[in-house]
């Protein structure tokens, strides 16, 4: 609807005139009625003053699928995660309803079925005028709960907004009767822990309706509805304790903040916080103080801002104590009346005092102007101005992160505070100090905006990345805001130096930052938000959406977000986010499916994207997953390394990238340290879990390994990461009948995922028994000829085949086995020094009988990285050269080193547990 449809719509609200057809309030379009504009739509020639509801109740539907219960469904008006609603008309009554049910896939779910009857429940229980009333609480044939309730015909308050935003007395009047009715349900011993926008109905009058009641909770019940992202609320209009505490120590505060959430969104067009996502909501409203509502709307009245921050409070005791007490203050405001968040001040009694006394007023006045004069030049505080001056330019530099050892560096980031000081005193008054080591870029109790609000009171803060590239120490800071975590400067700087690097860099960024800072407010520098794609309201839709189907990580859903970020990249070509986020997910398609197009496309989608905006981190990260799927792996870690260099506050995924490059590579111990890195960074504990696992593995760490696997199992049951990462544990112990077990148990359950059928049919090759190993083989041939390779023990099905047919037909093996030496020497083409591609063509070779190759690939993918020297031992490709002395001295070799990584990791946490005790 457009903004003069909508204001027709309010008005409408505001200020019923009867048709003059047949004298109904219900008016639309051009003066007439709903009922006489449907009767000139049909072109009927008589009079007819029967009102629409009237005529839809004469409407007959034949279709058994649109009656539930007692009602027969009109059309469908809503649809949420949970739930549908129609509007429905009740069989016998011919009352024109709203009706919720239960959306029929939820039919499994208990929660989302208990979830569904308190808000039924919850809602019967309440009678107020302006609670939304329930009519009938009933079930349908197939068992699925639904309710009845008036139907709304003036759509909710979040299609209201624009029209109000600019009549702040009707905002203030609707959302006093709001109040009252949440004070009522308080009083009944419920809290409705939902409020928002979308869920306060406006009926034909316009007068308010409270409604959705399924995240209700009685004050005096002791269990709740598990907790979860997607049932605690809606981020930004619930309280910081809603988000973070358990829902039995919830008090009325909590919904007291959310009726302070709507009124700010009412006369600002948002909520008081916004993010990327829902954590990054709820992490500012725990954080930050609400912005003043002035700010936004500077032409509001002083009392109404004082009123949202009372509600707004992040402590629930500095709120009102009720909802009544804010409908109170509301009503106080219309009236024009002292509000009790905000006392009248001497100041306003005085100026009260003086209309009523006019000239006393103005000989006082006089008497007063003229000492206020000349005590002003008499008390100059310059402290206080001094004060304000090193507030306003004042720094937290934390520790860098130094990207060759995954580790913070205190070191250089107390010389750069230290000397960044030291020129910040050649501007003026400033103020910088060093965070300790506790304090990280992460988010969590080492989050340093927490430790730098609790006491450093600084304005913003200082991060940066330290790693030694192209023989020098490179440094890559930035500046963020501590008011709203945006980034406002930009700048990396190399030295020969390396012992003075940090202090050279402070000096060469010192300058731009005191003139950055001496700006009220700042632009952002160029960083995601700044993006076509994401500006534009439409398309932000889009890219939210498809970027949480494609962590779905099946077929079907990549294909899906394939789809979506296409439609961005029509819509805003100019869009590098959109092109970086279609380059991951056709990436990801590729390692599912093997399939070269997808990578090929993902690899002119990250191009694109780095050529449209080379300086943020999506657009590297994109390239640098693309080279690794390419075998690419110096290059992509390079990527990596610059995507963190450019990230935003927040390096989400970033040091998994890193950590996989560095697998790799052959150098599991680092990784480790890099995955240990991300968990600390990410939101979703665990998420890599079964990654650090796999190094963990190959550094034979076979103890921290299980706990790992055990750990990504129970925190993510519906991946089969976990039970494959213990299948194979017992696979590289010879453990064969724990491994089949745990096999057997697991793989069909997981049917979705290749993988899982991979594991299964390594599990009986590996344990030699080769008729029901070939069934498996054949079968994941059959549907990819060309796949495999990229699975533990780096085996293609046409390698695992050749060798397993040529058990009974040499011949037909040997064409298979030759077929799949050509496939991997085009690879080899490509990517030279690929170790797992090295590592196939010596497989292959062996079991070829081509054995002087074979020795001199399998040499080559261990110089690679290659270091997974148990899976060779088991591996029945390698049969032909297993007791060749050479052979054997590679896997010798192979072992002592891994050892060695072994032990210097040990030895490095150590030094880590003795440093964090210091």
């Amino acid at each position: 609807m457009n903004a003069s449809g909508l204001s027709n719509s309010m008005r409408l609200l505001k200020e019923p005139i009867a048709c003059p057809q047949c004298g109904s309030t219900s008016r639309v379009g051009r003066g007439l009625c709903l009922s006489c504009l449907l009767q000139t739509g049909l072109g009927a020639e008589t009079e007819n003053n029967e009102t629409l509801d009237g005529v839809l109740a004469e409407i007959e539907v034949p279709d058994a699928d649109w009656r539930l219960g007692n009602y027969q469904i009109l059309e469908e008006i809503g649809r949420g995660g949970m739930g549908v609603i129609y509007r429905a008309r009740q069989r016998h009554s011919r009352r024109i309803v709203a009706l919720k049910r239960v959306l029929s896939y939820h039919a499994d779910s208990q929660e989302t079925l208990a979830r569904f009857r308190r808000e039924a429940e919850a809602a019967a229980s309440l009678d107020h005028p302006n609670i939304l009333p329930i009519y009938e609480v009933s079930e349908s044939d197939d068992g699925l709960p639904f309710f009845s309730m008036k139907f709304a015909p003036g759509g909710s308050l979040l299609d209201a907004c624009p029209a109000l935003r600019d009549e702040p007395r009707r905002s203030v009047a609707l959302m006093a009767k709001v109040s009252r009715a949440v004070q009522y349900a308080h009083v009944q011993g419920i809290l409705h822990r939902d409020l928002k926008p979308g869920n306060i109905m406006l009926d034909g009058r316009g007068e308010p309706l409270v409604s959705d009641f399924g995240l209700a909770k009685w004050l005096d019940a002791t269990s709740d509805v598990t907790r979860t992202l997607t049932i605690f609320g809606t981020p930004g209009y619930i309280a910081p304790e809603q988000a973070r505490g358990p829902a039995a120590q919830l008090r009325p505060a909590a919904d007291v903040y959310s009726l302070g959430a709507v009124l700010f969104d009412l006369f600002t067009g948002r909520p008081p916080f916004l993010g990327e996502h829902a954590l990054a909501v709820i992490q500012q409203a725990a954080e930050k103080p609400a912005p003043k509502l002035r700010t936004l709307a500077p032409s509001l009245d002083r009392d109404l801002e004082r009123i949202c921050a009372r509600c707004l409070e992040r402590e629930p005791q500095a709120r009102y104590h009720s909802a009544g007490e804010l409908a109170e203050d509301l009503e106080r405001w219309l009236e024009g009346r002292p509000i009790v968040a905000r006392p009248v001040s001497p100041a306003v009694r005085v100026w009260r005092w003086s209309r009523r006394n006019r000239k006393l007023a103005a000989s006082l006045a006089g008497c007063l102007v003229l000492s206020a004069a000349v005590l002003t030049w008499q008390i100059q505080d310059r402290a206080t101005a001094r004060e304000h001056a090193a507030a306003l330019h004042s720094v937290a530099v934390e520790p860098l992160l130094d990207l060759d050892t995954a580790k913070p560096d205190s070191r250089s980031s107390a010389t750069i505070a230290t000397v960044m000081q030291k020129e910040f005193s050649n501007h003026g008054p400033a103020r910088v100090n060093s965070l300790g080591p506790g304090a990280s870029s992460g988010s969590g109790e080492n989050n340093p905006a927490a430790a730098v609000g609790r006491g450093e009171r600084a304005r913003a803060k200082l991060q940066g990345t330290k790693r030694v590239h192209d023989g020098k120490v490179r440094l890559a800071l930035r500046l963020v805001s501590m008011e709203d975590g945006k980034i406002l400067y930009r700048r990396i700087v190399e030295s020969d130096n390396f012992d003075r690097a940090a202090a050279n860099a402070a000096r060469s960024v010192a300058a731009d930052i005191y003139g950055i800072l001496s700006i009220a407010n700042p632009a952002p520098a160029e960083s995601m938000e700044a993006d076509p794609g994401w500006r534009d309201p439409a398309t932000r839709e889009l890219l939210a959406a498809g970027r949480a189907v494609k962590e779905r990580r099946t077929l079907v859903d990549l294909d899906r977000a394939i789809e979506l970020f296409e439609k961005v990249v029509k819509a805003q070509p100019g869009s590098a986010l959109a092109h970086s986020y279609l380059a991951e997910t056709r990436f990801g398609r590729a390692f599912l499916s093997d399939d070269a197009s997808y990578l090929s496309a993902a690899e002119a989608s990250a191009r694109t994207a780095i050529r449209l905006n080379s300086k943020i981190a999506q657009t590297h990260k994109a390239l640098s997953l693309v080279l690794f799927q390419q075998g690419r792996f110096r290059e992509s870690l390079e990527e990596a390394y610059i995507s963190l260099e450019f990230a935003d506050a927040d390096y989400g995924g970033l040091p998994n990238s890193v950590a996989n490059n560095l697998r790799m590579l052959g150098q599991p111990a680092n990784a480790a340290a890099w995955y240990r890195l991300g968990f600390d960074l990410d939101a979703r504990p665990g998420r890599n879990e079964f990654s650090l696992a796999d190094s963990l593995a190959d550094l034979v760490d076979d103890e921290n390994a299980a706990r790992s696997y055990l750990r990504s199992a129970a925190l993510f049951p519906e991946m089969p990461e976990g039970w494959m990462g213990l299948c194979r544990l017992a696979l590289l112990q010879k453990d064969f009948a724990t491994a089949r077990r745990i096999s057997s148990e697991n793989w069909k359950r997981y049917s979705d995922f290749v993988f899982s059928q991979e594991m299964a049919a390594e599990v009986e090759f590996f344990s030699r028994n080769f008729p029901d190993a070939r069934k498996l083989y054949e079968e994941l041939g059959s549907r990819d000829p060309n796949g495999g390779g990229e699975f533990y023990g780096a085996m293609s099905y046409q390698s695992a085949l050749g060798r397993l047919v040529s058990e009974s037909d040499q011949e037909s093996g040997k064409r298979l086995l030759r077929e799949a030496l050509r496939r991997e020497m085009e690879a080899l083409q490509l990517t030279p020094q690929h170790p797992e591609i090295l590592y196939r063509l010596a497989a292959i070779e062996s079991s070829l009988g081509q054995t002087r190759e074979a020795i001199a690939h399998l040499r080559a993918a261990s110089e690679a990285g290659w270091i997974d020297y148990r899976s060779t031992e088991l591996d029945p490709r390698f049969d032909a050269v297993r007791n060749i002395w050479a052979f054997q001295q590679i896997i010798s070799a192979a072992a002592a080193h891994v050892k060695q990584m072994r032990l210097a990791a040990i030895d490095q946490q150590a030094v880590k547990h003795s440093d964090n005790n210091d």
